[in-house]
């Protein structure tokens, strides 16, 4: 840019001075600098093209991004269902547990009970054995002597 105002201010003064020769000049630098612009042209085209083809690929980047996002946000979404549904059953399940654990005391206790009577009932049914048999054997010396 510095280089061509340096060829305007040149052009210029060649203009004032009313050469014929410095006109053939002129118009020499205007071609020139015409060319010059027509090359800065095709550069600033292929720059933009370039910059356009970049902001497309951005864009459409930042589109698929999104898609996965909000594909990821539905999967979290569900995710949270199931865990939501999870959390239920694991509350009904140690509910139930605790169930289990208590119906199984209340037997323990039970069996415990059965158990204590079913011991009290065999002693005193050995005591009544033996009792008998101390009968019988008196009974038996009574009569046989």
């Amino acid at each position: 840019a510095g280089h061509l105002d340096g060829l305007k201010l040149d052009l210029i003064t060649m203009a004032l001075s009313g050469k014929k020769e410095g006109f053939e000049k002129v118009l020499g630098m205007i071609e020139k600098m015409v060319k010059e612009l027509e090359l800065e042209q095709t550069d600033d085209d292929a720059k933009k093209a370039f910059c356009e083809s970049e902001i497309d690929k951005t864009e459409d980047k930042g589109k698929d991004q999104q898609r996965n996002i909000d594909g990821l946000a539905t999967d979290i979404d569900a995710e949270q269902e199931k865990l939501s549904k999870l959390q239920g059953e694991v509350v009904e399940l140690k509910k139930a547990v605790a169930d289990t654990d208590k119906a199984v005391q209340e037997q323990t206790e039970q069996r415990k009970q059965e158990h204590e009577e079913y011991t009290s009932t065999a002693a005193s049914d050995n005591a009544a054995l033996e009792l008998l048999e101390f009968a019988k054997n008196r009974l038996n010396k009574f009569y046989n002597p």
